[in-house]
């Protein structure tokens, strides 16, 4: 008979088993849901999130006395016996206390630090948002691209078994099965290409959710979605409010905080003392007080004052010029987001009607016996061009529109 014990954690191991061998599937997978399941479990932002608390605990601690000392001691104990002994026991406590309100410089350092870390937890989440909207974007153009591509390959096929009807009929010759069927082993090749690039972006999307092993069976939405451009001039009003701009000016703040720290540091902290002696020959108990304190004659704090302030403007510096940057990167992805939604414009209302025309007027007439195979086959292989432009330019504007959205603010995320 199984022991109770070996039997429930063989259970507990078989249960385990069975959850890493089943996978978690989602299908039709829309970008809201995406970017949920990245806030929870991805794992840059489950690290900024301890940093924060870290520095909270390192702010907690800063702002704390030190801890008071007890004393015990014993002194003019003889080594050898004397006739009259003079044994002095003694017991009290210490109590170190810092002066120049060094605690409280220390616990808004800290709590400064705090401030950077918790900007950086929103910089971190501005950023994996924006991969994620990316690579849902790229993972819906490889669907929209596959089903384009399956559409083909199903018009294709279809072109052949008329073409195989009228060579039974006589009204068509060999050669014309031969090039239809070459037509149909290219789309179904394109198809298969397609297939895998779906599956890679699919994979890639998983990662960049935080979940790796996720296995996202599809995704859904739309990538004709109407874009709005805000102007530059309010986009760049609001870059001052990013988080990573944000955390510059607050790592400036505590460097400067930091000097201010160094100066209160070169006072030095005072100890008092309150001690009970005991005399032992006489049998008198007696109260003693005491103060003691460095003298800073030989080391005044200087080089952590010249430390700290060459901190401080470095922090300043690194300010500005990540401000610098990202007016650039706001430039230039503003740029690339009016010219994407130029060219889906022209898309949209030139080409790709143009296009459906052409193809639909080919299949008409190869229906109706006016025109070779060749004719309709290369209307097919135009439009699928033209769609896959298309939507090209709808993953590019879609792309270049996370990017630029990052720059609306708090209210826009």
């Amino acid at each position: 008979m199984k022991h109770p014990l070996l039997a429930a954690l063989g259970g507990l191991l078989f249960a385990a088993a069975s959850v890493t061998a089943a996978p978690q599937r989602i299908e039709r997978l829309t970008l809201e849901r995406a970017l949920e399941i990245a806030e929870r479990r991805h794992p840059q932002l489950a690290e900024a999130r301890a940093l924060v608390d870290a520095a909270g605990g390192r702010a907690r601690q800063a702002g704390a006395l030190p801890n008071p000392e007890a004393i015990l001691g014993a002194q003019q104990i003889p080594a050898r016996d004397y006739p009259v002994p003079d044994r002095q026991y003694l017991a009290g406590f210490g109590q170190t206390i810092p002066l120049g309100d060094r605690l409280g410089r220390a616990r808004e350092v800290e709590l400064l630090e705090r401030e950077v870390r918790l900007r950086g937890l929103e910089s971190v989440r501005r950023r994996i948002r924006q991969r994620v909207q990316g690579r849902f974007a790229t993972a819906l153009h490889q669907e929209s691209a596959h089903d384009a591509q399956a559409r083909i390959v199903s018009a294709t096929s279809l072109s052949l078994s008329v073409v195989k009807a009228r060579l039974d009929a006589g009204d068509a010759i060999p050669q014309d099965v031969a090039q239809a069927e070459i037509a149909l082993a290219l789309a179904e090749v394109d198809l298969r290409r397609i297939e895998t690039l779906r599956k890679q972006g699919l994979t890639t999307l998983s990662t960049e959710i935080g979940e790796p092993e996720l296995e996202v069976v599809s995704v859904e939405g739309t990538l004709d979605a109407a874009f709005e451009i805000p102007t530059l001039e309010s986009l760049a009003t609001g870059i001052s409010a990013l988080p990573e701009i944000r955390a510059a000016e607050a790592t400036a703040q505590a460097g400067r905080m930091r000097v201010e720290l160094a100066e209160a540091e070169r006072i030095p902290d005072v100890k008092l003392e309150a001690l009970y002696h005991r005399l032992e020959i006489s049998g008198q108990n007696t109260v003693d007080f005491g103060l003691s304190f460095p003298l800073p004659l030989l080391n005044r704090n200087q080089g952590r004052i010249q430390e700290a302030r060459a901190d401080a403007a470095a922090a300043a510096a690194r300010a500005r010029d990540l401000a610098n940057g990202m007016n650039l990167d706001l430039r230039t992805s503003h740029l690339s987001l009016t010219r994407a939604l130029e060219a889906l414009k022209t898309h949209r209302t030139r080409i790709l009607p143009r296009a459906e025309t052409v193809l639909k007027a080919a299949e008409l007439r190869h229906s109706a016996g006016d025109s070779a195979l060749t004719e309709v086959l290369d209307a097919r292989r135009h439009w699928a061009a033209v769609h896959l432009a298309y939507l090209e330019v709808l993953r590019e504007a879609m792309q270049s529109w996370a990017e630029v959205s990052t720059f609306v603010g708090p209210k826009g995320r």
